[in-house]
């Protein structure tokens, strides 16, 4: 494959990946919603759980489109390193991220999102299970 067909791919990618983002955007918003319901109105047993589990499915999809974007573009990168000329915007590409081991992780690599899933999460469950002071 050719540089540019390595690009084009991964910029398809992008488009694909971008589209299940604001899916997983729109249900944290759902998700937000129906925590913060029940924080005001308070819920049977059963709905804390069913939400509980709806949000963490929430958390899960997001982080897994987040690992499929972090496997891509490493991907990306160790093709990139293999081609044999590579233009100057794409060497600073393959040394800005530098080549490595591709495996999926529901972690991200980068630690602001990594602590940024975590309040979220936090922010999820604990309207649910943390009882409203009055």
């Amino acid at each position: 494959m050719t540089e540019n067909e390595i690009m084009m791919g991964f910029y398809s990618f992008l488009i694909s990946n971008a589209i299940f983002q604001v899916g997983g955007l729109f249900l944290l918003w759902v998700g937000f919603r129906a925590t913060l319901r029940i924080y005001d109105e308070g819920a049977p047993m059963l709905n804390k759980i069913l939400v509980t589990l709806f949000a963490l499915g929430i958390v899960f999809i997001n982080l897994q489109t987040i690992g499929f974007l972090d496997i891509t573009w490493q991907s990306v990168v160790n093709e990139l390193a293999e081609l044999d000329n590579l233009s100057s915007s794409g060497q600073a590409f393959v040394e800005f991220l530098g080549t490595g081991e591709t495996t999926f992780n529901l972690i991200p690599n980068n630690p602001v999102f990594a602590v940024f899933w975590l309040v979220v999460t936090i922010m999820l469950l604990a309207p649910i299970w943390v009882k409203k002071q009055s």
